[in-house]
């Protein structure tokens, strides 16, 4: 009676289930195992025993036993009986109060670029929120049956040609030699396949080129107001970060120099061609005056054109890296601004040796990627497809541009500057002194609108009374009804 009394309900059997009664029987031994109901050592009834206990045929015990046996749970001992393995290890006694298992990790400070407040997460369950974001494209102006027709015949091609599979380079090839055909015509680049590198992102790009370059200790330079993800991934790396001054035509290259004397610059980060985030382009003899610099003070430049596509004033600024001349200038670039975040495309283009360790890189870092998107973006570039999707949304992001800059001036009047850019799909508000653009972005939340706060693009966290406001992921409509909200929320405060 004993017995019955242990071993019925440690072996409780489900008849309703259609799992089999012998793997019911295993799989309830070893969780009394690990739960400390069977401690090690103790002996199991025998297998006839143990079948007029639970009320099943010897069979099912004896099939039950042999797996807990062959997985090491169990040990069987000639004329002694079956016995819980000895060899394993006494469940530890635990307190109430003592928390689950976490492995010790070191701390990490969070940016709050990458953090949301409680009321920002649940506006993005709303359907009727807005999201004034960092300038991403519209997913809607996609052209969808496009793309489908290509990646159907991508996937087909891949099939066919055995290159859906892990090493495969023939479509990463493809692709970089699409990349390259697309910046030696459109961005003044002289490059082959050989000085690309891809990667399925522009952050992924940053910590691999970065990491060749710096080592804990060297000092990077970022301007005053950048793009977050770059600076921390320097941070992360051991950088020392050192910010630069800026006015109205971009980073201070007198400024620059200056460093360069007080310090040993490794790195500069710039995003020159519209300025991340005050959209500012750099012009000519600055661009010419940094590269100077860089070849004097022997500096690497990272440069990311990461929206060049989109310049509605005139024809856009070939970049730093398209200068013959130049020795020291890394580019990055991506196809998320084309063609959305969905289509996770980045490249690195540098020297042939730098590339060659790049790929190393990726190759542990990030593994082989998605062989049917690759051959499916290198036909869209090399069939024109993209350069017609660019043509045609291009005219569209303009007149969004144009909408929103008429509603803020409607909306603010002189509470607000705005500057407008020669390019890009966001726009840099300054507003008057005194303004509390915090408390603003946290008020204008109760409105149903998400705006960031242009301390977030701040490296040493400095208040700035200005925001960015991306203008292309949201329609006419949309964008006349958030600066609305945008507006009451201003009242509001």
């Amino acid at each position: 009676m004993v017995q019955l009394r242990k071993w019925r309900p440690l072996l409780k059997l489900d008849a309703n289930t259609r799992k089999a009664s012998y793997r019911q029987i295993a799989e309830g031994l070893v969780a009394a195992i690990l739960d400390g109901r069977l401690a090690p050592g103790t002996l199991l009834p025998g297998t006839r025993e143990m079948a007029q206990l639970l009320d099943v045929n010897r069979k099912t015990v004896i099939l039950a036993y042999e797996e807990a046996l062959t997985k090491g749970w169990l040990i069987s001992e000639p004329r002694r009986g079956t016995f819980v393995n000895t060899q394993l290890a006494p469940k530890p006694t635990l307190s109430r109060a003592q928390p689950s298992f976490a492995p010790p990790i070191l701390e990490q400070a969070v940016v709050p670029y990458f953090t949301q407040n409680a009321q920002s997460i649940a506006l993005e369950h709303r359907h009727d929120a807005l999201f004034f974001d960092n300038g991403a494209c519209d997913h809607r102006l996609l052209p969808q049956a496009v793309l489908h027709r290509y990646y159907r015949n991508a996937l087909r091609s891949s099939f066919a040609s055995n290159t859906v599979r892990y090493g495969s380079e023939s479509t990463g090839y493809e692709l970089r030699c699409a990349l390259a055909e697309m910046l030696r015509n459109n961005r003044g680049l002289t490059v082959g396949a050989e000085h690309i590198c891809l990667t399925p992102g522009t952050q992924v790009s940053l910590y691999l080129t970065a990491s060749l370059l710096i080592k804990p200790g060297d000092v990077v330079l970022v301007e005053r107001l950048s793009y977050p993800p770059a600076w921390e991934i320097f941070r992360k790396l051991g950088a020392r970060l050192v910010t630069v001054d800026m006015d109205d035509e971009g980073c201070r290259t007198d400024h620059i120099e200056q460093l360069c004397q007080a310090h040993n610059v490794r790195m500069i980060y710039v995003t020159p061609h519209h300025q991340f985030p005050t959209t500012v382009s750099l012009h000519a003899a600055r661009r010419q005056q940094l590269l100077a610099l860089a070849a004097v003070h022997d500096f690497c430049i990272i440069e990311e054109d990461y929206d060049h596509e989109y310049h509605f004033n005139g024809r856009p600024y070939l970049p730093l890296a398209s200068d013959h001349t130049q020795r020291h200038v890394i580019y990055i670039g991506s196809l998320s601004k084309a063609l959305g975040s969905t289509f996770r495309c980045s490249y690195v283009v540098a020297p042939t040796r730098v590339i060659e360790v790049l790929h190393k890189s990726a190759a542990l870092v990030v593994g082989d990627t998605d062989a049917v998107a690759q051959k499916m973006l290198a036909d869209l570039i090399n069939q024109g497809e993209l350069k017609k999707h660019l043509r045609r949304v291009s005219k569209e992001y303009a007149a969004r541009r144009e909408v929103l800059q008429g509603c803020l001036h409607e909306a603010f009047a002189e509470r607000i500057q705005v500057r407008e850019p020669e390019g890009g799909l966001a726009l840099w508000v300054r507003f008057q002194d005194g303004t509390d653009v915090d408390h603003l972005v946290e008020t204008a939340l109760a409105h149903g609108v998400v705006v960031r706060s242009a301390r977030q693009f701040s490296p040493m966290d400095l208040s700035e009374n200005a925001l960015r406001l991306g203008f292309a992921s949201l329609d006419r409509d949309e964008i006349r009804e958030a600066t609305l909200r945008l507006a009451r929320a201003m009242n509001a405060r």
